[in-house]
């Protein structure tokens, strides 16, 4: 059964609902003109009876036919106005009610615009802000590059302990930087990801060569183990996932003499030939409880000092950019055993027809 077949049904329905009163009183006029017929002991009185039944039902099926046009019509002015909420609509909309209604619509149409007003202004404040925001973050990369050259050419003149602090925390601010970012892309209307066939292993020494100095400051030991398969996705969408993973091994490592491991890992699964990248580390941890919610936004796993220090956007970026770019996310902890993320990408020869973003 079609849709409209659907809303006529139900229509009828309605309408059946609400007059159902004119009903029981036509139906109780017939009986009465029929009783009084027949106590007038006409001869022609099962014709005449049979032609009233047949007229009042007729005329009740052309009232409720013409009642369904009407609330038809209604319902198209009203979805109208409620679209447009323009003064010709409501003029339309209008002319299809009775005068108590007309004053109901005029007063809905007078609050509309009024929404529409405040809305538009606050869309405004907001796109401004969000502009700012965006601009900010771009130009506060040229200070931190130049931040990150004045740390390599001044290399001899620090200390071990002071580079490696000064190192930590400029590259502690590229990522809050490019969280803002990343953030900003996600929320646009308009994606700007650029699809292209990827080799994970490159895009992974990549990241590594990134956040080699990060990763080297906190003594991290690194396995590696790649395929070479392609991948058809967002590169820089890649890098940033990779780097926000990073930042959250650093951030909840064992701080009880262990040396901190990160190993990652490449592969296909041969039934699905799905592509598979797999991040895991020996740090904290994730208790059983928290492993749920760590993708939410904000959520903050109360895991030691670094836990209650942390925004919870990390997890939850890198799950947004995974769902824009038709990535699936696998989470996989024992509490101070270690952490696992597995990202699955599709096979790009059945993705190829699909468009990112949600």
């Amino acid at each position: 059964m079609t849709q409209d077949k659907q809303k006529r049904i139900k229509r009828v329905r309605e309408a059946l609902q609400e007059y159902k009163l004119w009903f029981v009183v036509l139906l109780l006029t017939d009986v009465i003109c029929a009783l009084f017929l027949w106590l007038a002991d006409l001869p022609i009185f099962p014709s005449l009876a049979g032609l009233l039944f047949f007229s009042s039902a007729a005329v009740f099926c052309f009232a409720l036919f013409m009642i369904c046009r009407r609330e038809e019509r209604r319902e198209k002015l009203y979805g109208e106005f409620l679209s447009y909420a323009d003064a010709y609509h409501m003029e339309q909309a209008s002319e299809a009610v009775n005068s108590r209604e007309k004053r109901q619509i005029q007063a809905a149409a007078a609050l509309l615009k009024e929404n529409a007003a405040r809305l538009s202004s606050e869309k405004m404040k907001r796109r401004d802000y969000e502009e700012y925001i965006e601009s900010w973050a771009h130009e506060i990369k040229t200070p931190l590059s130049l931040v990150a050259l004045m740390l390599d050419s001044r290399n001899d003149e620090m200390s071990e302990e002071v580079r490696t602090r000064l190192t930590c925390a400029q590259i502690q601010m590229q990522q809050d930087v490019e969280q803002i970012l990343c953030y900003s892309r996600l929320k646009s209307d308009h994606k700007d990801y650029v699809m292209e066939k990827c080799s994970l292993s490159d895009c992974c020494r990549e990241a590594f060569d990134e956040y080699e100095s990060f990763l080297q400051a906190y003594d991290f030991r690194i396995k590696e183990s790649y395929g070479e398969d392609l991948v058809l996705t967002d590169r820089k969408g890649i890098l940033f996932m990779l780097g926000q993973i990073f930042s959250n091994t650093v951030k909840y490592r064992k701080t009880d003499g262990t040396q901190p491991e990160i190993s990652i890992e490449t592969g296909r699964d041969p039934e699905s030939n799905c592509v598979t990248l797999t991040v895991a580390d020996n740090g904290t941890g994730v208790m059983g409880q928290d492993l749920p919610f760590i993708f939410d936004k904000g959520f903050c796993s109360e895991n030691g000092e670094t836990g209650r220090k942390s925004t919870g956007m990390g997890l939850y970026l890198v799950k947004q950019m995974a769902e824009d770019l038709n990535i699936e996310t696998e989470a996989e902890s024992e509490y101070r055993e270690g952490f696992l993320i597995r990202l699955t990408f599709p096979d790009f020869r059945k993705e190829c027809n699909k468009t990112p973003g949600r």
